[in-house]
Protein backbone atom coordinates (compact mmCIF):
# COMPACT_ATOMS: atom_id res chain seq x y z
CA UNK A 1 0.00 0.00 0.00
CA UNK A 2 1.12 3.33 -1.01
CA UNK A 3 1.04 6.27 1.57
CA UNK A 4 0.08 9.57 0.44
CA UNK A 5 0.68 12.50 3.18
CA UNK A 6 0.83 15.44 0.40
CA UNK A 7 -0.19 16.51 -3.16
CA UNK A 8 2.92 16.48 -5.22
CA UNK A 9 3.36 20.04 -6.77
CA UNK A 10 4.89 19.92 -10.27
CA UNK A 11 5.67 22.99 -12.29
CA UNK A 12 6.79 21.43 -15.49
CA UNK A 13 4.91 18.48 -16.43
CA UNK A 14 7.72 17.18 -18.53
CA UNK A 15 9.23 15.72 -15.42
CA UNK A 16 6.36 13.24 -16.09
CA UNK A 17 7.06 11.87 -19.67
CA UNK A 18 8.01 8.54 -19.89
CA UNK A 19 6.25 7.62 -16.91
CA UNK A 20 3.09 5.14 -16.54
CA UNK A 21 -0.02 7.35 -15.91
CA UNK A 22 -2.10 5.47 -13.04
CA UNK A 23 -5.52 7.48 -11.53
CA UNK A 24 -8.15 7.16 -9.02
CA UNK A 25 -11.21 8.43 -10.37
CA UNK A 26 -13.24 10.58 -7.59
CA UNK A 27 -16.45 12.64 -7.04
CA UNK A 28 -17.01 15.77 -5.63
CA UNK A 29 -17.72 14.55 -1.86
CA UNK A 30 -14.51 11.82 -2.27
CA UNK A 31 -12.51 14.81 -3.17
CA UNK A 32 -13.10 16.18 -0.17
CA UNK A 33 -11.89 13.58 1.92
CA UNK A 34 -8.33 13.49 3.59
CA UNK A 35 -8.34 10.12 5.35
CA UNK A 36 -9.62 7.34 2.70
CA UNK A 37 -8.50 4.03 1.41
CA UNK A 38 -8.18 3.98 -2.46
CA UNK A 39 -7.69 1.29 -5.03
CA UNK A 40 -6.12 3.07 -8.50
CA UNK A 41 -7.32 2.20 -12.11
CA UNK A 42 -4.19 -0.46 -12.42
CA UNK A 43 -4.96 -1.60 -8.99
CA UNK A 44 -3.15 0.21 -6.86
CA UNK A 45 -3.99 0.55 -2.95
CA UNK A 46 -3.63 3.59 -1.64
CA UNK A 47 -4.28 5.59 1.56
CA UNK A 48 -4.60 8.86 1.91
CA UNK A 49 -3.50 11.14 5.07
CA UNK A 50 -3.95 14.24 3.89
CA UNK A 51 -4.08 17.43 5.89
CA UNK A 52 -7.61 18.18 7.23
CA UNK A 53 -8.81 20.68 4.32
CA UNK A 54 -6.87 19.25 1.43
CA UNK A 55 -9.25 18.99 -1.19
CA UNK A 56 -8.37 17.48 -4.35
CA UNK A 57 -8.48 18.71 -7.82
CA UNK A 58 -8.75 17.11 -10.69
CA UNK A 59 -4.89 16.46 -12.46
CA UNK A 60 -3.42 16.51 -9.06
CA UNK A 61 -0.18 14.23 -8.53
CA UNK A 62 -0.32 12.03 -5.23
CA UNK A 63 2.72 10.01 -5.83
CA UNK A 64 5.27 9.93 -8.56
CA UNK A 65 8.47 7.42 -8.72
CA UNK A 66 11.14 6.22 -11.43
CA UNK A 67 7.99 4.53 -13.59
CA UNK A 68 4.76 5.48 -12.53
CA UNK A 69 2.73 8.33 -11.21
CA UNK A 70 -0.81 8.69 -9.48
CA UNK A 71 -3.28 11.45 -10.47
CA UNK A 72 -6.63 12.03 -9.37
CA UNK A 73 -9.27 12.07 -12.12
CA UNK A 74 -12.41 13.94 -11.28
CA UNK A 75 -15.47 11.34 -12.06
CA UNK A 76 -18.51 12.12 -14.00
CA UNK A 77 -21.19 12.82 -11.82
CA UNK A 78 -24.71 14.18 -12.50
CA UNK A 79 -25.27 17.51 -12.56
CA UNK A 80 -28.01 20.05 -12.92
CA UNK A 81 -27.29 22.87 -15.29
CA UNK A 82 -29.48 25.88 -14.27
CA UNK A 83 -29.84 28.88 -16.80
CA UNK A 84 -30.92 31.80 -15.54
CA UNK A 85 -32.90 34.31 -17.63
CA UNK A 86 -31.54 37.53 -15.64
CA UNK A 87 -29.66 38.09 -12.79
CA UNK A 88 -33.14 38.24 -10.77
CA UNK A 89 -33.42 34.79 -11.63
CA UNK A 90 -29.81 34.11 -10.91
CA UNK A 91 -30.23 35.91 -7.37
CA UNK A 92 -33.02 33.67 -6.45
CA UNK A 93 -31.42 30.49 -7.35
CA UNK A 94 -28.02 31.35 -5.74
CA UNK A 95 -30.28 32.28 -3.08
CA UNK A 96 -31.64 29.00 -2.79
CA UNK A 97 -28.32 26.80 -3.56
CA UNK A 98 -26.61 28.82 -0.53
CA UNK A 99 -29.94 28.73 1.88
CA UNK A 100 -29.16 24.84 1.09
CA UNK A 101 -25.48 24.94 1.40
CA UNK A 102 -25.09 22.70 -1.54
CA UNK A 103 -21.75 23.32 -3.50
CA UNK A 104 -21.80 25.18 -6.76
CA UNK A 105 -20.10 26.09 -9.64
CA UNK A 106 -21.03 29.35 -11.01
CA UNK A 107 -19.94 30.44 -15.14
CA UNK A 108 -20.78 33.53 -17.40
CA UNK A 109 -23.95 31.51 -18.37
CA UNK A 110 -24.69 29.10 -15.87
CA UNK A 111 -24.91 27.76 -12.51
CA UNK A 112 -24.17 24.30 -11.55
CA UNK A 113 -24.65 22.20 -8.65
CA UNK A 114 -24.76 18.25 -8.05
CA UNK A 115 -28.28 16.77 -8.84
CA UNK A 116 -30.39 16.82 -5.52
CA UNK A 117 -34.27 16.40 -5.53
CA UNK A 118 -35.17 19.49 -3.68
CA UNK A 119 -33.17 21.52 -6.68
CA UNK A 120 -35.01 19.88 -8.98
CA UNK A 121 -38.32 20.34 -7.35
CA UNK A 122 -38.04 24.18 -6.82
CA UNK A 123 -36.42 24.72 -10.44
CA UNK A 124 -39.71 22.69 -12.15
CA UNK A 125 -42.12 24.76 -9.86
CA UNK A 126 -40.37 27.98 -10.51
CA UNK A 127 -40.25 26.96 -14.39
CA UNK A 128 -36.47 28.33 -14.18
CA UNK A 129 -34.91 26.45 -17.19
CA UNK A 130 -32.08 23.78 -16.75
CA UNK A 131 -31.11 19.85 -17.18
CA UNK A 132 -29.60 17.25 -15.86
CA UNK A 133 -26.38 16.57 -17.27
CA UNK A 134 -23.23 13.95 -16.35
CA UNK A 135 -20.25 15.80 -16.19
CA UNK A 136 -16.87 16.29 -13.34
CA UNK A 137 -17.76 18.74 -11.27
CA UNK A 138 -15.90 21.31 -9.48
CA UNK A 139 -17.54 23.79 -7.11
CA UNK A 140 -16.37 27.38 -7.04
CA UNK A 141 -14.29 28.12 -3.97
CA UNK A 142 -14.97 31.73 -2.96
CA UNK A 143 -17.20 32.85 -0.72
CA UNK A 144 -18.39 33.05 3.46
CA UNK A 145 -17.50 30.07 5.59
CA UNK A 146 -19.10 29.57 9.19
CA UNK A 147 -16.08 28.00 10.04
Amino acid sequence: MVLIEEKIKITDLHHLDGLEKDTIVLGWEERRKSRQRLITKRGTEIALALSTGTILTDGDILYIDDRCYIAVEAAKEEVIVIYPLDMEEGAVVAYELGNRHFPVFIGKENIVTLQNPQMEEFLRKTAIRHQLRKESFEPTRKGHSHA
